[in-house]
């Protein structure tokens, strides 16, 4: 295959990527419109406790083995045998001991509701590892348009039959039936779309080889997905359990802000960068150009959403779920500066310096988890607040060691950020002053997006803002 051949299969690729995240996000968002108007905020509680559980599960039933498979370059059907027995018979193993572990959960959370519960959709678990080869396979094959559409259609036609049974009373058992339907048409579709199909083969060396790389894999993944997920454990025991509904929309709004953009910027760039990662002079201006690019577009979305939190909040979900406006106002500038960070991390696994990165994170935990327990006793709003000190104090973490491979410290890096962040907080306080002053309602919110958009779009043609150029120049 010729470059022109790879260039075009790569784009297509990412092309389609972006589509299938934006899709599924979008897709999504919208049924959770629907179901936060059906179902009452304790009832999606559970939920989220349940999701963690299931996060965490699925950590041990991939061990890192679909990364090992796409980056061997000669795939057996031993090995593709290998690894899909091996995720079946870990996930059937996970589910177990959920399954055994469930009355303690609930007897923990004294929510009797979800013995049942999460032996039910912890159910997904082993559904899903028996496509989970396929779904592999059409990644090392670069097939993001089977996976784009398959799982946009099951999304989609499980969140209308969730809809349903909400609309006909189910209240948490809609949410249940919704993931498990979801699970078993991904799994039909992806199965039916792929011509691999197994054998009878397990291979004790294949099994050995995957297993020496993705048990490096393991631990990072382990110790990322119970972190992300400890303030969700935390807030069900600790507060009520409707605090936890709250927090986690406003949650799932700050991440559909920062790091879904974030995380299509940083698939696109990798390869790119990896090509000039001899030549720092060439690094350090692409990356100087990937964080004015990146702040530009998220820093205002953040902000943005956060200045109108309350109008949003009650226009797309109504006003029983109006606390979540007053958490999300405030993990926005928490969330704002994740492509930040991203993007140093990216630096650092361009540089081929993985182990650093692992350290790296070890360490921001730390400080991450020190904050959460001293601000747990102030109240949910004051672990907000935390959020907001962890994130900019893990920054500085990272920007030291990118500081130190090209001199792009955190001083360096403000000067790339500071004109969309200066922007962003005069947009900020202009369209918090009026969303306040007009209230909630449909009035509010278009007024007050209308008032930002003018501000930062204005601002950033009159003081020739550099992520605006950067941001033109990706059309030609």
């Amino acid at each position: 295959m010729d470059d022109s051949s790879i260039k075009h299969k790569t784009l297509n690729s990412v092309l389609w990527k972006i589509l299938e995240t934006g899709g599924t996000q979008f897709i999504q968002f919208v049924i959770s419109i629907f179901l936060a108007r059906l179902v009452l905020p304790d009832q999606f509680s559970a939920i989220a406790l349940m999701t963690i559980f299931i996060a965490v599960a699925n950590v041990f039933v991939d061990s890192g083995f679909s990364n090992a498979l796409i980056r061997k370059p000669e795939r057996t059907q031993a090995d593709c045998c290998t690894v899909f027995y091996f995720n079946i018979a870990i996930a059937i193993v996970a589910y177990l001991i959920i399954f055994a572990i469930s009355p303690f959960v609930a007897d923990f959370y004294n929510l009797p509701e979800l013995k049942i519960l999460l032996k039910v959709m912890s159910l997904s678990i082993v559904i899903n590892s028996f496509a989970a080869i396929h779904r592999t396979l059409f990644i090392a094959e670069m097939k993001f348009k089977v996976l784009a559409i398959y799982n946009m259609a099951s999304l989609f036609i499980s969140g209308i039959i969730g809809v349903f049974l909400a609309y006909k009373g189910y209240q948490v058992w809609a949410l249940v039936l919704h993931s498990l339907i979801n699970a078993i048409l991904s799994t039909i579709f992806v199965w039916f779309s792929s011509t691999w199909r197994p054998s009878f083969i397990f291979s004790r060396q294949s099994l050995k080889e995957f297993f020496g790389f993705g048990s490096k894999l393991l631990g990072s993944r382990l110790l990322d997905t119970i972190y992300n997920n400890i303030y969700g454990v935390v807030i069900g025991k600790v507060f009520a359990r409707a605090d936890l509904a709250f927090y986690n929309r406003a949650q799932v709004l700050s991440i559909m802000t920062s790091s879904t953009p974030t995380n299509v910027l940083a698939s696109v760039s990798y390869p790119a960068l990896c090509k000039i990662q001899d030549d720092n002079d060439r690094l350090r201006d692409g990356y100087r150009k990937m964080i004015s690019l990146s702040a530009f577009v998220i820093f205002p979305l953040c902000l943005g959403v956060g200045a109108v939190s309350y109008p949003l909040i009650d226009v797309l979900y109504t006003n029983i779920w109006i606390y979540a406006a007053a958490l999300l106002q405030i993990i926005v500038f928490a969330g704002m500066w994740y492509p930040i960070h991203a993007i140093n991390v990216n630096f650092l696994l361009v540089k081929g310096r993985s182990d650093l990165v692992f350290r790296i994170e070890i360490l921001k935990k730390i400080v991450g988890v020190a904050i959460l327990a001293a601000t747990i006793p102030f109240g949910l709003e004051a672990m907000c607040y935390g959020s907001i000190a962890s994130s900019i104090i893990c920054l500085v973490i990272n920007t030291h060691y990118t500081g130190k491979f090209i001199g792009m410290g955190i001083m360096q890096q403000a000067k790339d950020f500071s004109p969309a962040l200066i922007l962003s907080l005069v947009m900020f306080a202009a369209c918090k002053a009026l969303s306040t002053f007009m209230g909630n309602g449909w009035e509010s919110l278009v007024a007050s997006i209308l008032l930002g958009f003018v501000i930062y779009l204005g601002g950033s043609i009159i003081f020739r803002v550099k992520g605006l150029q950067l941001l033109l120049n990706l059309r030609k």
